[in-house]
């Protein structure tokens, strides 16, 4: 964990180095790296900053919490009213978006980790014909 965290730092001094002392958001850089070391520890890859899916699923929640309302939860009642009705509509559009990211890293983590085990095997079963270990006969 922490070579994936120093990783980070690595990549978020570079881009302060990249600005040469102009004045910028630093949350934004801020955000992103604290958001790709959290991806980097669920999905065992990171992200580059200009990801545009990876920026949106970073405005995604941004923006779910931002527009969180306590409201709903205390006067359930509240959810007929109009404006109460866009914000879970914005809400759940949000949400969908950001577990269709989750999904697709999952499937690209799920490929790349077959790939890895078929690669292993072969090797293994390289490593046992070249010097005759791991056959039916040597196990029997």
């Amino acid at each position: 964990m922490e070579t994936r965290i120093l990783m980070e730092v690595e990549e978020m001094i570079h881009k302060l180095r990249e600005e040469q002392g102009r004045p910028f958001d630093v949350r934004q850089l801020t955000t992103s790296c604290v958001a790709n070391v959290i991806m980097n520890m669920l999905f065992g890859h990171r992200f580059d900053h200009s990801d545009p899916a990876f920026q949106q699923a970073i405005s995604d929640i941004h923006e779910g919490a931002a527009d969180y309302s306590m409201a709903l939860h205390i006067f359930p009642g509240l959810r007929f009213l109009p404006h109460f009705k866009r914000h879970i509509a914005r809400n759940i559009i949000r949400i969908r978006s950001f577990t269709s990211f989750v999904d697709n890293n999952i499937a690209t983590c799920i490929q790349v980790y077959m790939l890895f085990l078929l690669d292993y095997v072969r090797v293994i079963m390289q490593y046992s014909a070249l010097f005759g270990i791991f056959t039916t006969k040597a196990m029997m």
